[in-house]
């Protein structure tokens, strides 16, 4: 996981982690809120997840993150802009784009790769992204794999 500058000058963040679970399984837990409430931040989730559509992450009701499906190709691919709204600072970035892969490496065994890009520069999103994206992958691993989320829900608002 890290900064990847090598290829362009903007920045981007690329984080991956092995799950045991399909991809079947780790696309579910990335598109449905049953989910992504106990592992991202207590955020709700809604979208049809089809491309052109839009989608919001919101935590008690306040948005988190808005944007729109750029690619979805269920269970491997999903292409979102990604619109920080979860804080002043990152709100008054312009949006970025977010990509999940989901590649079955063994049976049982999915390497998920998120890539965070289209920055404009070194942001407050894109700081609070490297930051967060580590804790909310390794909850999505812990989560999976059993059945229970890394941190209550508390320690997750703060971490």
């Amino acid at each position: 996981m890290g900064t990847d500058t090598t290829t362009t000058e903007r920045p981007r963040f690329v984080s991956q982690i092995f799950i045991r679970a399909t991809p079947e399984q780790v696309w579910r837990a990335i598109t449905e809120s049953e989910f992504t409430q106990r592992y991202y931040y207590g955020s709700t989730v809604e979208s049809d997840w089809t491309p052109g559509s839009t989608f919001r992450y919101s935590i008690s009701g306040n948005d988190a993150i808005v944007g729109t499906v750029v690619e979805a190709e269920a269970p491997r691919r999903l292409v979102q802009t990604f619109d920080a709204r979860w804080d002043d600072d990152v709100a008054a970035d312009e949006p970025s784009r977010l990509t999940w892969e989901l590649e079955e490496t063994a049976p049982g065994i999915t390497k998920v790769t998120t890539i965070h890009d289209e920055f404009p520069s070194q942001t407050a999103t894109y700081h609070q992204v490297s930051g967060g994206m580590p804790f909310i992958l390794s909850g999505l691993k812990s989560l999976i794999e059993t059945g229970e989320p890394l941190a209550p829900r508390e320690a997750a608002a703060t971490a």
